[in-house]
């Protein structure tokens, strides 16, 4: 710890606090006699400019709600842009989606639901496995 002398303790207390007018002159006097404490009040004069110019490592009032708030701005752009890109390419979707729909019909031999959304009943062309019965032969 730094072992500070009264005459310095109280000359530091005179920067920051109003002092009576005893110990104002008592100051006045000590620093035109005592060059050792003229050269110590002007270190630590320096040493508060210094302080001064330098912004304190916090993060300041209101920090979490400011990080809350930018948090909800940028959601709230995205969703926007999520939208944005949808509302823009739905009509594509939809029309390529009409297309797809319109060739599965003209394509299939019968009109049913199953021949609509391409889910013809051609079983013909499939090949099975019967895996049970080749185990157990």
């Amino acid at each position: 710890m730094i072992e500070i002398s009264e005459d310095e303790a109280l000359l530091l207390k005179s920067w920051d606090a109003s002092l009576p007018a005893d110990e104002r002159n008592r100051i006045a006097y000590l620093i035109q006699q005592d060059s050792k404490l003229r050269k110590q009040a002007d270190q630590y004069l320096k040493i508060r400019e210094m302080l001064r110019f330098n912004p304190h490592n916090s993060f300041g009032p209101f920090f979490a709600e400011r990080v809350i708030h930018a948090i909800k701005l940028h959601k709230e752009n995205l969703d926007y842009q999520i939208f944005f890109f949808f509302k823009k390419y739905q009509l594509i979707v939809l029309g390529l989606l009409a297309v797809l729909i319109v060739l599965n019909v003209l394509r299939s031999e019968n009109l049913t639901w199953q021949s609509f959304f391409g889910l013809d009943e051609n079983t013909e062309d499939v090949f099975t496995i019967d895996l049970y019965k080749n185990l157990t032969e």
